[in-house]
């Protein structure tokens, strides 16, 4: 009876009692289901008591979780001196596929894929780059009043199943490669629980276990796929950032040894420019998946990268220059691919032709 009543005053404080409190009741449970896609969970408005949100988030309250904890992770990576051997390493991000974000044929919607793409690209750049993004940003400071910015240069998905309501998924997102101007950076939408690490660089209290389930002749413990794209996957993504000092780009290579996670390389050693990685094939022993095809092009550039969910690199902790180098090179067959679609500008014809007609 006590229980009772003190059920029925907890009602009451909270205003769910009687027929009105049902339907708030129904309204909250729907709100917590679909957090992730309430009003104003995305955006932010610029306000002057908001210049933390707006400067480091880009108006973007989700990714605020992500960006203090990977800070965290940052430091955490410092000191534990993983150095290149996280460089390539993909960070994972769990999700659902919220009622919200489904459209009329009941699965996730595309447009959403780039929101969680997003936020998964953000807790990367910050676990991996945070120390050395600071650090560049300070080193510039003394070059002039413009501000230090990471601008998204473009990004693009490739769909291969659908993403059913309220179904878990994974994000694994990874640098791919790098030229003078452009870091690319590569997503996959993973079936939730399906692929499991072999090792967790910066929880190492985690235990990896072996899944169960069946995955068309794909190790999912870091072994090389062996047909084709891993059957896991819903979709994967590929997304470039530039570096920018009001108008001086700042090469990526730059970010990335202030990072920490850079070797020692050659002193004749020059990145190439964009798009002018050399086309050849690794000298030495390629132990990624997408080494068993030998040339990328825009017909398979997707199975191979859907293939590197399973690269398979060596368990050998010593990434010297020229093996970061021969993983570059590899990932930039993919880049320039992607790269060719900015011909696209091209395809606009602007004036004096018809139309069919404005609504």
């Amino acid at each position: 009876m006590a229980v009772s009543l003190t059920l029925e005053a907890l009602r009451n404080q909270l205003g769910f009692s009687g027929q009105a409190g049902l339907w708030k009741f129904i309204a909250l449970v729907f709100a917590l289901l679909n957090l992730k896609n309430i009003p104003f969970a995305w955006h932010v408005s610029a306000s002057p008591i908001t210049p933390l949100l707006t400067t480091l988030t880009q108006h973007q309250i989700r990714l605020l979780k992500g960006l203090f904890t990977h800070i965290r992770s940052s430091r955490v990576r410092l000191a534990s001196n993983t150095g290149p051997s996280a460089l390539f390493q993909p960070m994972i991000t769990s999700s659902r596929s919220g009622l919200l974000e489904c459209d009329y044929n009941l699965h996730k919607s595309n447009s959403t894929y780039f929101s969680d793409f997003d936020v998964g690209r953000l807790e990367l750049l910050v676990s991996l780059c945070g120390h050395g993004i600071d650090k560049t940003r300070k080193e510039l400071a003394k070059e002039g009043k413009q501000s230090f910015a990471i601008v998204l240069g473009g990004v693009s998905c490739n769909f291969k199943r659908e993403i059913k309501p309220y179904e878990g998924f994974e994000l694994w997102t990874r640098i791919l490669c790098w030229d003078n101007k452009w870091l690319y950076v590569i997503g996959h939408f993973v079936k939730k629980g399906t692929v499991k690490p072999k090792a967790y660089t910066l929880q190492p209290w985690k235990k990896s276990r072996t899944a169960k389930a069946k995955t068309n002749g794909h190790a999912v413990n870091g072994e090389i796929a062996k047909e084709g794209p891993h059957p896991a996957i819903f979709a994967s993504g590929i997304a470039k950032y530039v570096f920018k000092k009001g108008r001086l780009t700042i090469p990526p290579e730059h970010v990335l040894r202030a990072s920490e996670l850079l070797p020692p390389k050659p002193a004749d050693h020059e990145t190439p420019p964009v798009s002018m990685t050399p086309n050849q094939e690794a000298t030495s022993v390629d132990t990624t998946a997408a080494s068993l095809v030998k040339t990328v092009t825009p017909g398979n550039a997707g199975e191979i990268m859907a293939a590197s969910l399973t690269a398979g690199f060596a368990d050998s902790d010593d990434w010297t220059w020229e093996r970061v180098e021969e993983e570059r090179k590899r990932g930039m067959r993919i880049a320039e691919i992607y790269s060719g679609l900015d011909a696209l500008n091209g395809e606009f014809t602007g004036e004096g032709v018809p139309v069919l007609g404005q609504y």
